[in-house]
């Protein structure tokens, strides 16, 4: 504090010196004025010989005659205006506003820093602490530790308890990082304060399954249950509780379950064939058409919906390696955008050509409830058979959260920066930051 108001003043002096010449400056009287006259009545003199040499009155000779007599007097007359003492205007006028700036400035400067400044950040320890106390800047676009994310939006939800939406993706959070018994404590909050919710019922069930070791409790499968009753579409519902019937030998039902989901999953290939597989490899055959559906619990047939469909549960089982090119990619929601996004926005993480045609070669479609989240992109998500990830060198993946739902990019949506990765060799995860609002 004391260092503060010791550069202040400095300030304050360095201001009044910048001043003090021009104000202490002695101001010398000129006498202008009468040489000014002296030069304009020999104008109107010369005028008035002019106007008689015109008139014939004066011969060219009379006149040179005259203009040098004239000239000759103006100089003696200016010449003595020169050589008369000068008076010297006194200083008192300008010691006495030197005076009152250095008395007024420090008394309007103080009070005006007192009631708009910040003074109580002068000794603030955040300010004091020095450069030492910043953490590394992620602006480049690179992904925090996802520790660091869930710590920072944790600080916050401390702050505010009642942020369902916040808790949510805490628990999401967890889930990445596979602190399932946090993941449960979260999504029993966002229980608490949207009782009823299929996503949070689901989510919830999938935290306490893995907690356990895997292993469906009757409390878990009861949350599917009522999730299942609320949205009879609801995929992770379908598989989880598939795989809690597969666990007790009860395959046919499981095969129910399943077989119920596989159509629904028309939009992601990748989960589609994924639990395909689970079918067949219970001796299941896969639904021909949505006509096929079995009836779950006496139902009516289900017919399919085109809706953004959850990823797959942690849950299920581990596939075999796909044929063809397979990137890993995470994707996380940089902390200060939080308040940007709803839980229904879309999530896009799709690959194109480096150098090529721009339709995508795969497209994973989430939503931001499942931020942070990590998705596989595989040729079985090609558009088109000629257009897939194996079919160029290299590609460059992207994320973006769309508030319309639609691919293309509008104001308002948040992207990554493209990373580039060798299709026949991707190497690591491919971390994707969403940092970047367009405008």
């Amino acid at each position: 504090m004391t260092l503060f108001w010791i550069i202040s003043a400095a300030m304050i002096v360095a201001a009044l010196g910048l001043i003090a010449p021009t104000l202490l400056r002695k101001q010398e009287a000129a006498t202008d004025s009468t040489e000014q006259l002296n030069v304009d009545i020999a104008r109107e003199h010369l005028a008035e010989l002019a106007k008689q040499k015109d008139a014939g009155d004066l011969s060219d000779e009379e006149f040179a005659q005259a203009k040098q007599d004239l000239e000759m007097a103006l100089a003696n007359d200016l010449a003595g205006t020169k050589d008369a003492p000068k008076t010297a205007t006194g200083t008192g006028g300008g010691r006495a506003a030197l005076l009152v700036s250095a008395l007024v400035i420090p008394l309007i400067a103080v009070p005006l820093y007192l009631e708009i400044g910040s003074p109580a950040m002068i000794d603030h320890p955040a300010v004091t602490a020095g450069a030492a106390s910043v953490p590394a800047s992620h602006g480049s676009g690179e992904l925090p530790p996802i520790e660091d994310l869930a710590a920072k939006l944790r600080e916050r939800l401390e702050a505010n308890p009642d942020n369902a939406e916040g808790w949510f993706l805490l628990g999401r959070t967890y889930m990445r990082m596979q602190d399932y018994t946090q993941a449960t404590e979260a999504f029993e909050r966002v229980n608490e304060l949207l009782p009823d919710q299929p996503a949070v019922l689901l989510s919830l069930a999938d935290a306490m399954t893995m907690r356990d070791g895997r292993r469906s409790s009757p409390r878990s499968i009861e949350l599917l249950e009522k999730a299942l009753a609320i949205d009879p579409n609801a995929v992770t519902a379908l598989w989880l509780l598939g795989n809690a019937a597969f666990d007790e030998g009860k395959t046919a039902k499981a095969l129910e379950y399943w077989q119920h989901a596989y159509p629904l999953l028309a939009e992601e290939p990748g989960m589609q064939a994924e639990l395909g597989q689970m079918i067949t490899s219970a001796g299941g055959q896969l639904p021909a058409s949505p006509a096929a559906l079995p009836t779950i619990m006496g139902g009516a047939p289900a017919t399919p919906i085109q809706t953004t469909v959850a990823a797959a549960p942690t849950t299920a089982a581990t596939p075999s390696a796909e044929a063809g090119v397979r990137v890993q990619v995470e994707v996380a929601l940089a902390p200060g955008l939080f308040d940007q996004v709803s839980d229904t926005d879309t999530v896009f993480v799709l690959a194109r050509a480096e150098s090529g045609p721009p339709m995508p070669l795969a497209v994973a479609r989430h939503s931001v409830a499942e931020l942070p989240l990590q998705v596989t992109l595989t040729d079985a998500m090609a558009m088109m058979p000629a257009m897939k990830l194996s079919s160029f060198p290299r590609v460059k993946v992207t994320a973006k959260v769309s508030k319309s739902g639609q691919a293309g990019s509008q104001p308002g949506d948040i992207v990554s920066a493209d990373v580039i990765v060798d299709s026949a060799n991707p190497g690591g995860v491919v971390q994707l930051l969403l940092n970047q609002v367009v405008k």
